[in-house]
């Protein structure tokens, strides 16, 4: 398991993610990363249109970060990725199989035979019902894995795994030593994506709950375009300077502070309201705990104030996900743009987590 040199790819609607790196018993080990524009219309909820022009992407910034020949681990999401959290008597790794082999079709909506299935215990449970244990199931287009597949021997890599990002998450969180992921607290961690967002509910360092919602970053670059009648791109660079509110010097600066602050926090209504929404889904399932902080994180937690809106719309303490002590940084990018840039990086960086 430890010291293998994987590279973890995750590849989204506006930005491609990389890590290459390893693990050992106490540390995820980072030699390089990457963060780098994906192509136009190479993918689309997850689904890969052009593998030819993605894959030479990728393999120029492998050329440019050195980044050599190793076991390949991708990530994919998109609205055709179903998952399901179910609850059966407690059970071998085995037996799980074995149940799941010939009870899944009832857990989805969907023919089966299209779709290529795993599962992840979670945990076992011992409670006033008896003992059961707790397992993530997963359905994937067997269409989709081919894409992927697909792009894997066009890059020139051994092909590992295809997780989702959910999981990565958990692998990567079974590194993390600080007291607020060891305690008995139950928290969300929300990643704001630029298509879609993903939020996962811990307690306990277990997985509880894990949703992908349809809403990103985009929205607020949608929503500037049509107040402002400018272009998507130029209203993307708008939501940028907004982070760093002394920037004048953008061709959009013409565009006031006051007149932009409304307009972000219409974008964000929508986003936190499906947020909202899937917590108190998640707390009415369980009555024995509630989401008591939220940590937040991908390119969307980058955002100028967004933690204090996400805390007064909440009312719970909520802050960027804090990169811990386990995480070792080895490249030429130098410390202190890792640190920056991890808050993009968690899914990548947990893909590195391989049994």
């Amino acid at each position: 398991m430890f010291e293998k040199k994987l590279i973890s790819l995750d590849i989204g609607n506006k930005t491609t993610k990389i890590a290459y790196g390893s693990t050992n018993k106490k540390n995820i080990i980072v030699d390089e990363y990457d963060i780098i524009e994906t192509p136009k219309d190479c993918i689309n909820d997850g689904i890969i249109l052009n593998a030819e022009l993605l894959a030479q992407t990728i393999i120029e910034s492998f050329k440019n970060n050195k980044i050599k020949k190793a076991g390949l681990v991708l990530s994919v999401t998109g609205t055709g990725v179903i998952t399901r959290e179910i609850q059966i008597p407690l059970s071998t790794d085995k037996e799980i199989g074995q149940i799941l082999e010939f009870e899944a079709q009832q857990y989805f909506p969907v023919d089966l035979q299209n779709y290529t299935t795993d599962y992840k215990l979670l945990e076992n449970v011992t409670d006033s019902e008896g003992s059961h244990s707790r397992v993530l199931i997963v359905a994937v287009p067997n269409k989709q894995i081919e894409g992927y597949i697909q792009l894997s021997k066009l890059l020139k890599q051994q092909l590992i795994a295809i997780d989702i990002p959910a999981n990565c998450v958990i692998k990567g969180f079974s590194y993390k030593t600080e007291q607020v992921f060891n305690s008995q607290e139950e928290f969300a961690l929300v990643d704001i994506g630029y298509s879609t967002s993903l939020v996962c509910i811990f307690r306990n360092n277990y997985l509880k709950f894990n949703r992908i919602l349809l809403n990103g970053s985009s929205e607020i670059d949608r929503n500037i375009s049509a107040e402002f009648s400018i272009e998507e791109d130029k209203a993307e660079q708008l939501k940028i300077s907004y982070r760093a509110a002394s920037d004048t010097q953008t061709e959009v600066a013409a565009v006031r502070q006051s007149e932009i602050t409304p307009v972000i926090e219409r974008g964000m209504g929508n986003i936190v309201a499906d947020i909202s929404r899937f917590i108190d889904f998640s707390n009415s399932r369980d009555s024995s705990n509630r989401v008591q902080r939220i940590f937040i994180c991908g390119g969307g937690s980058k955002l100028a104030g967004i933690s204090e809106y996400f805390t007064n719309y909440f009312n719970l303490p909520v802050e960027l996900l804090p990169m811990g002590n386990e995480l070792i940084y080895r490249g030429k990018k130098g410390k202190e743009l890792f640190e920056k840039d991890y808050i993009r990086l968690v899914n990548v960086i947990g893909g590195l987590v391989r049994k």
